[in-house]
Formats: structure tokens, sequence, C-alpha cells
């Protein structure tokens, strides 16, 4: 493996705990003394920004004997989550040829930095290989050390090339004019999903993310991403507090991450057809989910609707 680390880019904003959380994990991590990290900062959009922002400019202090390097890029003025990360992963990517991302909501195991760099340096020079994540929803604990291939992309805890991320593009009227039917039913994860609505959503200004459009740069070339079968990170982010993540009740909010040094890799560059089965399931009771949210939301009480939502989940409707 390469002796060179991929450097840390951590994303944050105005939430001090959260971002506390996830530094002191990121500090655990075996890799983190050998590593350079980026802390990038949004411009705040008020006195209680910027009052959230000065904590976590004392916990960034603390934190940077930890490091090899720490290296802070802050905005002077606010110009949004999306943008953020476009232009500091590209920032990072114009003196690095490879990157690890993590948002301030995603607490790491002691392993990440070790899984990741390993994933990196093994399958850079196979370019069939676009993504990197840490993140696993299947999160089986019997397959720890173990991967799997997938069109699916993550970005909770991610890592990719220079070379890779020069494609990304977010121009929803292009993929509008590109995607084909066929393709769109295949980019919904074979119908178990709606990721093409966010395109949609976005184009019509109802909504500003990246996430969709680094798939749908990855799947447009074809592109694979390696998943961990037992996740590395955990996202403590879902409760409401970010900024494109309401609060949702589901298995993911207290999971076991994986402490496994092992790296198994996988040569056989093709999708496993089991795993993305299984994708598919999850994509489609987390849809539930939103579904029953929208529809008794506004009627209901919090204990009230999660015991209908809890309800419906425990039929066998997969």
């Amino acid at each position: 493996m390469s002796k060179h680390l991929a450097p840390i880019l951590l994303i944050a904003f105005n939430r001090p705990i959260h971002f506390k959380k996830t530094l002191t994990a990121l500090c655990k991590n075996k890799k983190a003394k050998e590593s350079i990290l980026y802390i990038s900062i949004d411009g705040p959009r008020n006195k209680h920004d910027k009052k959230n922002q000065e904590l976590i400019f004392n916990y960034i202090n603390d934190a940077k004997l930890y490091f090899h390097e720490v290296n802070i890029l802050k905005n002077e003025k606010n110009i949004g989550l999306s943008k953020n990360i476009i232009n500091s992963v590209s920032r990072v990517l114009n003196s690095h040829s490879k990157i690890i991302v993590l948002e301030d909501d995603l607490v790491t195991s002691r392993s990440f930095l070790s899984f990741m760099n390993n994933a990196l340096d093994y399958y850079q020079f196979k370019n069939k290989i676009w993504h990197i994540t840490g993140f696993s929803e299947i999160n089986d604990s019997l397959k720890k050390g173990e991967i799997f291939l997938s069109r699916y992309m993550c970005c909770w805890g991610w890592a990719t090339w220079s070379d890779r991320w020069k494609e990304f593009n977010k121009n929803p009227n292009l993929l509008m004019q590109q995607f084909s039917k066929e393709m769109i039913f295949k980019f919904n994860l074979d119908g178990a999903s709606n990721c093409w609505d966010q395109v949609i959503e976005n184009k019509i200004g109802k909504i500003n993310t990246w996430a969709v459009f680094w798939y749908a740069s990855i799947f447009t070339k074809n592109g694979l991403c390696v998943i961990p079968w037992f996740s590395y990170v955990e996202n403590i982010g879902l409760d409401g507090s970010g900024s494109n993540c309401h609060k949702i009740d589901n298995n993911m909010e207290k999971i076991y991450i994986n402490e496994i040094e092992e790296f198994k890799v996988i040569d056989n560059l093709i999708e496993d057809k089991k795993a993305f089965k299984m994708i598919q399931k999850l994509n489609k009771k987390s849809t539930l989910i939103k579904i029953l949210n929208y529809l008794i939301g506004y009627y209901f009480s919090y204990k009230l609707k999660t015991f209908i939502k809890n309800k419906f989940l425990n039929l066998q409707f997969f």
C-alpha cells in the first residue's frame, strides 16, 4: 500500500456539538497522526452561526496535535452546503490526487482511515471504481473486513480520486437530455428509489444538493462504488439539525461501527447482485417511511405517528 495517505476534508458549519463528536472520533483514528486534515467552514448567516463557529474553532485548536497538519478553509460569506462541498473538494484535489470527505455529523471508527486509504490505494488504477464509502446501509456484522461493489453511491464518509472528480458535473438540464427512461429506471435502483426526483427538484429550485449529481457522474460512466458490508461510520445527524436531512426514525440511529483492520479486495469488478437486492429493499422501506411521514405528519402527534409507522413497517411488504 502507498505510504502517502489521502488528505481528509471535514465539512462544518454551525453544529459545534456534532462537530466535536466527529472530530474527536477522527482524532482517535490510527492513521490520523500521519494525515493532513482540511476543515472547510461556510460563512455564517447570522450571529447565532457566528457564535457556534467560535466554538468550532476552539475545538479545532484542541485537535491540531492529533494530525500531521491542519488547514482551515473558511468562507467569508455563506454560499450554502452544496456549493461549499463542491468547491472544497475541488480545491483540495487541485493539490492532491485523492481525498477522503466527511461532514460534521459522521462519527468514524478507529479503523475508518485505514479502510479508506487501503481502498484508495488498491483501486486507484482500476478505472471502473469511482467512489469509496465508509458507510453501509446493510451493516452485516458477520462480514467484517469484506466489501462489495455497487452502482449505489453513499456520501456518508466517502473518498475518490482527482481524475474521477474532474468528471463531476452539476447540470440537471444536461442530465435530462442524456437520460432515457431505461437509464432513469436503472438510476433509481431498478425502480426501488426516487433518486431521479432529486435531479428534477434541483432543476426547478425546490432543493439545492450535490450528491445526486456525483452519483449521476459515476452512473453515466458505468462506474462502481466500493462499499463495506459492515459500516465504519455512524450518522449522528438524523435529528433534524442538518441542511438536507429531516428528523427521521429508523434503524440507523444506533449502529455498531467496524473496528476491523483487515481489507479483503475484490478483483472481479462487477455489481454484487445479492447486495444490490438488499439495498433495493432498504430503499423501498425508506421511501415508505417518507410517504407515511407526508400522509400523517400534519395530523398526528409524534408518539402516534411513530406508532403508526412501526405498525406498517412490521408488516411483510417486501
